[in-house]
């Protein structure tokens, strides 16, 4: 297993040129990652590369340079919206830029690509019709991806009832794994959140172990079991070791992804690459869970 972390390079100034999109590849190379996850949730962002008509020219010029640098990507992450009917519906102008954001991942190479199950909350039997209109949107993606060579993992959510979502659909590894096998394709994957399941579950050993080999991406991070806070690991309360042991037993193959993001942009520049620093020795010490546990003792 390989330690990699988030590159959002849609929050970038993109009025600089591409050398703002090297430097910030070059930075990440510095501190020790070789693998990264490009997230296109921002990909709507004003001056973004995938709004442009030769946002292909520019995958090919960041796939281009992060293989001079020695830097691959594993996973990415789709722009995300509710497109059922008690969110906005199918957006036209959100699905250009969800399928730009499949096309621009396996441009870079990357062999899964993680989009977010969306919830209809005005409907009396919620799972089973968020579970069709699910159906409905993913295997047209799922179909793309067979074609371009890369998967779709779909992402476990989390009840968030501070935020007015009392229940989410996918929030149980239960309805998740429903999902993915419905879709019926090796090109349809998980991708499991430790921080959300840390909202829905005290352990979360058996959910991985329920999962198996559906699990094909990770997003890592901590909290306190009331938060989507996105914490570095050892933050906040999960009890990670026994994950790891968990990874191995179900042999998962895919790359250890910190999903940290929202920290870094809350301390002064200065500070940034020291908290990165501490993220990169943390998942080391994990991944020696993994690999040699006597030895990580």
């Amino acid at each position: 297993m390989e330690l990699s972390t988030t590159v959002n390079f849609f929050i970038l100034p993109h009025d600089q040129g591409m050398d703002v999109y090297y430097e910030e590849l070059r930075n990440y190379r510095r501190l020790g990652f070789s693998v990264l996850d490009c997230i296109f949730c921002n990909a709507d962002s004003p001056g973004s590369p995938l709004l442009r008509e030769d946002w292909r020219q520019w995958g090919e010029a960041i796939a281009g340079y992060s293989k001079k640098l020695g830097v691959r990507y594993a996973q990415c992450h789709m722009p995300y919206y509710n497109f059922t009917p008690s969110g906005q519906g199918i957006d036209r102008k959100k699905e250009k830029l969800a399928r730009r954001s499949i096309e621009a991942a396996a441009v870079l190479g990357a062999k899964w690509i993680v989009g977010h199950p969306a919830t209809d909350f005005n409907a009396c039997d919620m799972p089973a019709v968020s579970k069709e209109e699910n159906l409905r949107y993913f295997a047209p993606y799922v179909a793309l991806g067979e074609k371009l060579g890369i998967g779709i993992a779909i992402e476990n959510m989390a009840d968030f009832p501070r935020q007015g979502y009392p229940r989410s659909y996918c929030a149980t590894v239960s309805e998740l794994c429903d999902l993915v096998d419905a879709l019926g394709s090796p090109c349809a994957g998980i991708c499991w959140d430790f921080g959300h399941a840390n909202l829905m579950y005290q352990d979360q050993a058996p959910c991985l172990k329920l999962i198996g080999p559906r699990l094909k991406a990770v997003h890592v991070h901590d909290n306190f079991g009331k938060e989507d806070s996105h914490l570095p690991v050892f933050f906040g309360n999960i009890h990670w070791e026994p994950l790891m042991r968990m990874l191995k037993e179900i042999r998962y193959e895919g790359v250890f992804s910190f999903e940290t993001k929202r920290i870094p942009i809350r301390l002064p520049q200065y500070m940034r690459n020291a908290q990165w620093l501490y993220v990169k020795t943390a998942g080391d010490y994990l991944l020696s869970q993994v690999d040699s546990p006597e030895e990580a003792k």
